[in-house]
């Protein structure tokens, strides 16, 4: 019984974070989508530091464009490392451009 009860509370609460992660992540694409890129940078960077690999790849594609923020090659390049260790396919291939191009 005292297993059981441990699996539910740990369920329960992989999906208050799955949930917080998704909300946040939804969040700063609506932003994104309305232009709004210090509400977009503020939540992607919130989830990215959580570890979830797409708001990392996200915020790569923002440092890559200099959108809402100071273009810097650099840290987009962090990101999508970031998030290619997170399993985010997208950032493994944009993170190879960086390295392919002088």
């Amino acid at each position: 019984m005292k297993k059981i009860l441990v699996l539910v509370s740990s369920l329960m609460i992989t999906g208050v974070i799955s949930t917080c992660f998704a909300n946040t992540l939804e969040e700063g694409k609506m932003a994104l989508e309305k232009q709004n890129y210090f509400k977009a940078i503020e939540a992607f960077t919130k989830v990215c530091n959580d570890g979830n690999a797409e708001g990392c790849f996200q915020l790569g594609v923002l440092y890559e464009k200099g959108e809402g923020i100071a273009q810097n090659k650099y840290k987009a390049a962090t990101y999508y490392a970031q998030a290619c260790q997170g399993g985010n396919s997208l950032g493994c291939s944009n993170m190879s451009l960086k390295y392919d191009t002088p």
